[in-house]
């Protein structure tokens, strides 16, 4: 059985309506299905899914079901909704997704019609529920404070990186989007704040201060590591544990460092058996991010905005030292192009800049981000080319290949190429 989702894309799939006042309404008809579940709520600009990958398998390796939201998915929508870091089933998933369309109906009939991302967020609680996991890795859509995700009391909130994103919405500094972030924060549930500038950790101190909560500020990572570029693995040092982490790349040492902290305070609530949880770290796997394809000799990593894309370099530079690469790139137009280009262009042999499927949402054009290629590498060659026909014509003769600028046109290139998000 196939599900259909006409119904569900019709609310327009990037329609923001940013508020807790519907969603509230909306679960309250549902028989309020958050009150069921304990969650770590996790929002930052970067480093979210990681984060979130690294704690669900922890926690399934300490012997606990696990529900996992996220967004957006890759390829396939069911990938929002993981039970023990599974997609759920169509047939699981057209149930409850019933269930909550009804809900839908009725509130359209009121003009007050719950957005895309309000009902997957719904119909993620519903099957939650359902499936009595143990806990639920949560993670925020936007922001945080307005963000439908913000309807939880949680047994642990945690913030990641912070960087300016969606400045229409956040606000044009780092301090407006941190205090965005930091809606999260609740009264008396501890939090933990990952590496980020410091401007933003004024205001998460604050935050938290204000709730009560107590917090753990975790610095950017320092200490011994070792990297295994055959295994595409890593392994590091804390606070005396030797943790193995299945997520390449320089900037997950620091998501690594984030969801151990984490789950220290879970450990120490819920009793589990903290060095057994760690050993799962081995396991997590999270499309998309740092993600190597062997036969196309191309690596696919979602960055998007400037701190990503200064990871995604970062990580190259340390995987492959030495290297220059063949870049297949876009950006959406509500990003900061700029600083993106300007991120990678030191690192390209070439680039093919990619007029992607924007599904509606606006894109920046190859030639804008041609001219700014220009500003940043001179002489450096690019040209424009369908993304289809890029994947087709892999691998290069020489070197390697990585897609970058979009998670949306990951998606679509995991798509093409046959492979799961």
């Amino acid at each position: 059985m196939k599900y259909d989702v006409e119904w569900l894309n019709s609310t327009g799939f990037f329609t923001i309506k940013l508020g807790l006042e519907r969603i509230s309404a909306f679960l309250d008809r549902l028989g309020r299905p958050q009150d069921a579940l304990r969650f770590i709520h996790v929002a930052g600009s970067n480093g979210k899914g990681s984060v979130c990958s690294l704690t669900e398998s922890a926690l399934r390796k300490a012997g606990f079901k696990t529900g996992f939201y996220s967004s957006p998915h890759l390829v396939k929508l069911t990938e929002r909704f993981r039970v023990n870091g599974v997609p759920v089933d169509d047939e699981t998933f057209i149930r409850h997704a019933e269930t909550v369309r009804k809900v839908v109906l009725q509130m359209r009939e009121e003009n007050n019609s719950p957005t895309y991302f309000e009902i997957t967020t719904a119909i993620a609680l519903e099957i939650f529920r359902a499936e009595k996991v143990d806990f639920v890795l949560w993670e925020t859509g936007m922001g945080g404070r307005l963000d439908a995700t913000n309807v939880v009391i949680p047994e642990v909130s945690v913030i990641t990186g912070i960087s300016l994103e969606h400045t229409a919405y956040l606000g044009s500094t780092l301090a407006a989007v941190a205090g965005e972030k930091a809606g999260i924060i609740k009264q008396g549930v501890p939090v933990v704040c990952g590496p980020m500038p410091e401007e933003a950790v004024t205001v998460i101190k604050q935050r938290a201060a204000e709730k009560n909560a107590p917090l753990t500020i975790v610095p950017a990572y320092t200490g011994n590591y070792r990297i295994n570029t055959e295994q595409r693995c890593q392994e590091l040092q804390l606070e005396g544990n030797s943790i193995s982490i299945g997520l390449p790349g320089s900037y997950q040492r620091n998501n690594a460092s984030t969801a151990y902290f984490a789950l220290k305070l879970l450990a120490a609530k819920f009793g589990f058996d903290f060095s057994k949880a760690l050993s799962g770290y081995a396991d997590a796997r999270w499309s998309a991010r740092f993600q190597y394809v062997a036969e196309k000799k191309l690596l696919i990593d979602g960055a998007h905005n400037p701190e990503g894309i200064q990871a995604l370099a970062s990580a190259l530079r340390e995987f492959y030292p030495g290297q220059k690469f063949h870049f297949l790139a876009g950006c959406f137009a509500d990003k900061n192009a700029d600083e993106v280009v300007a991120s990678f262009a030191p690192l390209a042999e070439d680039v093919v800049f990619i007029a992607f499927d924007g599904s509606g949402r606006e894109i920046c054009s190859p030639c804008q981000l041609g001219a700014l290629l220009e500003k940043y590498a001179p002489g450096t060659p690019w040209e424009e080319k369908s993304l289809s026909n890029c994947l087709q014509e892999l691998p290069a003769e020489n070197g390697i290949t990585v897609l970058c600028g979009s998670l949306h046109m990951c998606g679509e290139a995991l798509e093409l190429l046959g492979l799961p998000g």
